[in-house]
């Protein structure tokens, strides 16, 4: 039987970060993944043409210069670039205009002061005091195991803290709605919030300067989403770890009580002397560690966690030429920006979307952003060519059928997008299109079983699916009631593509083992004046 100090149930980029971090901590560590290819939602593929590559999921990659990982781990030492768009976000409207958010906030400020001057400014105070002044604070969140509100209230004190505090009273929306009055701008940042599937309920108005404190920060990996995950593989070989392909894990089987080893689908038994961490989804790994090791108001969360309807079909495309939008006559550097969102000129629309979608009805107005990715890295497209994509939100069963239902509507979606993107950019009503493709929430699931119908998120951002009950507050931690079983995915707080929840694991794992840390931990959320 093979023997290691740790064991990784599946190769997503949190799993893949867990690893990093303790095999430069010298202990022998494997990962093993069910797929064929790792990286999990970082997935790169030629999925149109040859030579054209889509992400697949994953691919506005967040505080790259900012989160841990990156510089913590050197992964550009192991082949890892990207790029941070000076212009971040273009949101197009039906009537031509645009508002364009740049890094330079000034820039955003007097984009948006065209649409509405009240707005422009509360977008500065916004920016100023949560990317500015509290980011590295909100940062800082992420990076730790969630607090309870009695040690967020301990901890965040004082009149900013005060302010800071406020959001969590409100949903989403009425934060979106308290700081913005034109129907424009709330648009923007409803999407925004569709985007990152954030549920409009009470508790989730933190999301809003949360937002503020990386918005600006959206990079995109050269080469594909999945180079991500390909150097934190060199990074974990380099340093005498393994990972395999094609090898599900079927069970974490047991020692003296204590969480002992897997056990793979072909029956190999495979020991860790040390850890298991899981980056599968929370449900998914409490079953394959045994539901008997827990107790039963952890199985009961488990076995009704919330999905979320939020899921995402993707319109992939192959072009000759870059889409040309008609907001370039209203402001040029809408051409420039990375992320482009439309589908929407107003907040009730955005309302009228989600409840379709919530009730399982294909949207009357499908909404949502995308990118051409080529603009900004060449590698994406041969020399003579683009690739683009749109993610607008669709539910994962239609009418309550079989998410197989989407093979008999793919190609009548696929044309009804593209002659909705074409109202914003004309140029695609030409010829330039070479080949497009939709790729539905059925292949999400299909391609990734860890997004369990289609959800994006690994579980709805809801006020009982936050915090320190994300996934459940015997589990927030990163540790579990079972001895040497860690959960390191998505489903746990501070998910996204971020590396948060495999980092914050690697954090527990070394403090119950011992290990001293080789780098320099992100510092605790602290705030009194």
């Amino acid at each position: 039987m093979d023997t290691y100090d740790g064991i990784l149930i599946g190769a997503g980029h949190n799993s893949l970060v867990c690893a990093a971090y303790l095999a430069k901590c010298g202990l022998k560590v494997a990962v093993f993944e069910s797929e064929s290819e790792i990286g999990g939602a970082a997935s790169t593929e030629e999925f149109l043409l040859p030579g054209y590559k889509s992400n697949m999921h994953a691919n506005f990659f967040i505080g790259l210069e900012d989160f841990p990982i990156v510089n913590d781990l050197e992964l550009s030492k192991y082949g890892f670039k990207w790029v941070t768009p000076e212009v971040q976000h273009a949101a197009l409207y039906r009537d031509g205009t645009s508002v364009v958010l740049h890094r330079d906030v000034e820039k955003s400020v007097s984009s948006i002061s065209r649409i509405s001057k009240n707005d422009a400014e509360s977008y500065n105070y916004l920016f100023e005091r949560y990317a500015v002044e509290l980011g590295p604070l909100l940062r800082s969140f992420l990076f730790h195991a969630p607090l309870s509100p009695e040690e967020i209230g301990n901890r965040i004190t004082g009149e900013k803290g005060k302010e800071l505090l406020s959001f969590a009273k409100m949903s989403i929306g009425e934060a979106i709605d308290t700081y913005f009055e034109h129907p424009k701008l709330r648009t923007l940042f409803k999407l925004f919030a569709h985007a990152i599937t954030v549920e409009d309920e009470p508790g989730t108005g933190m999301f809003l300067p949360s937002l503020f404190s990386s918005q600006t920060t959206l990079g995109l990996s050269v080469g594909g989403a999945l180079e991500l995950p390909k150097s934190l593989e060199k990074l974990i070989k380099s340093y005498g770890g393994e990972v395999f392909r094609d090898c599900k894990v079927e069970e974490v089987y047991r020692e003296n009580g204590n969480a002992g080893g897997v056990v793979l689908e072909n029956g190999s038994k495979i020991s860790a002397s040390s850890f298991i961490a899981s980056g599968l989804n929370a449900p998914s790994s409490i079953r394959i560690a045994g539901e008997d090791a827990f107790p039963e108001e952890v199985n009961e969360k488990m076995n009704n966690w919330d999905w979320g309807f939020h899921s995402l079909m993707t319109l992939h495309l192959a072009l000759s030429e870059a889409p040309k939008y008609f907001a370039e006559k209203y402001d040029p550097d809408v051409a420039k920006s990375f992320n482009v969102i439309f589908g929407a000129d107003t907040d009730e629309e955005v309302s009228k979307n989600t409840e379709e979608r919530r009730s399982g009805k294909f949207p009357s107005m499908p909404m949502g952003n995308g990118a051409c990715n080529s603009l900004f890295d060449s590698s994406y497209a041969p020399e003579d060519g683009h690739v683009a994509f749109w993610w607008p939100g669709a539910p994962y069963r239609i009418g309550g059928d079989s998410p197989e239902k989407w093979n008999e509507i793919k190609e009548s979606v696929t044309q009804q997008l593209i002659d909705i993107w074409s109202e914003y950019a004309p140029n695609l009503k030409g010829n330039i299109i070479r080949a497009a493709k939709l790729y539905s929430p059925n292949d999400l699931n299909i391609r990734n079983k860890n997004i369990v119908e289609g959800a994006v998120r690994m579980g709805a951002y809801t006020s009982d699916q936050l915090g320190v009950n994300r996934p459940h507050p015997l589990l927030s931690g990163m540790r579990t009631p079972l001895e040497k079983f860690y959960l390191c995915g998505s489903s746990c707080h501070g998910g996204g593509l971020n590396g948060a929840p495999g980092y914050n694991a690697a954090n527990a794992i070394c403090e119950d083992l011992n290990i001293d840390k080789w780098w320099t931990q992100v510092p605790k959320p602290f705030l009194e004046n």
